[in-house]
């Protein structure tokens, strides 16, 4: 795994290193957020609002509509990329890339500093209130760590929208699917590809799903100001400072991909 990110991004084992991928299929949902209340019990989440995201909301079906009110319905959550942004940006290393699939946050290590949340292209990552900690799906980690598939978004789905295993069969699931539609696929190459494939049929934008280029590490969008302003102050605290600095000396291509941008842009 080293050899494939480059030290830019911090990865490990929960299992036996065999890629997992969920597979959403917009033609077979019928919006009834099963899979969001879901993710909330496994979570012990509070029943807050599933029409937006949030630190205790890790899925939402989009649009924010009640059931039977639209036509079509997408899934708006993490796409656990295979080369998250988030995790090249974090300046403590909170965030790691599985070689099972997921990208998780490790809570006791983030220091809330937001650089993921700008990051994200998708914008599926939200800060806790309280906490000031960062949080967003984790493709249910725990329950692959004990061979417990699927997650239990998928286990919920009543009507098999959701599907989930290795991603070589996954994708051919995927593919297949897509052709019998005369539809296509997305996930597949966005961001250099990520863990959660979708089938469409309709075009993108009716689905409100954004428009993700294929490049790796895409531009990220952290503001100049927030940087430098961490550069010199102890905005979340001074173990995370000496940590940061730290990682920052060991691994220098984070460094400079987390300031490379603007400096290029500008």
């Amino acid at each position: 795994m080293d050899e494939k990110y480059g030290n830019l991004i911090p990865n490990g084992k929960l299992l036996d290193s065999k890629p997992r991928t969920i597979l959403f299929d917009a033609t077979k949902c019928i919006g009834c957020r099963q899979c969001v209340h879901a993710c909330k019990d496994w979570n012990d989440h509070p029943r807050t609002t599933p029409y937006e995201l949030s630190s205790t909301n890790w899925i939402t079906m989009e649009p924010p509509l009640l059931e039977g009110l639209s036509l079509i319905w997408a899934r708006n959550s993490c796409m656990h990329c295979e080369f998250p942004m988030c995790a090249a940006v974090c300046p403590v290393e909170a965030i790691t890339k599985y070689e099972e699939g997921p990208v998780v946050i490790t809570q006791a290590v983030c220091i809330g500093c937001d650089y993921c949340v700008y990051a994200c292209p998708w914008g599926v990552i939200s800060k806790d209130a309280i906490t000031q900690k960062v949080n967003k799906c984790t493709m249910c980690s725990d329950r692959i760590s004990e061979n417990k598939n699927p997650p239990f978004c998928v286990r919920a789905c009543p009507v098999e929208a959701l599907d989930f295993g290795f991603h070589e069969d996954i994708l051919v699931k995927a593919q297949k699917r897509a052709k019998e539609i005369n539809g296509y696929l997305y996930g597949d190459r966005e961001a250099g590809g990520t863990q959660l494939l979708y089938v469409l049929k309709e075009k993108r934008e009716e689905y409100g799903i954004r428009p993700v280029g294929p490049e790796k590490y895409p531009k990220h969008t952290i503001p100049v100001g927030l940087m430098i302003r961490d550069l010199f102050t102890l905005r979340c605290g001074f173990k995370g400072k000496i940590r940061a600095f730290y990682l920052a000396i060991i691994h220098p291509k984070r460094l400079l991909y987390r300031y490379g941008p603007w400096q290029k842009a500008a």
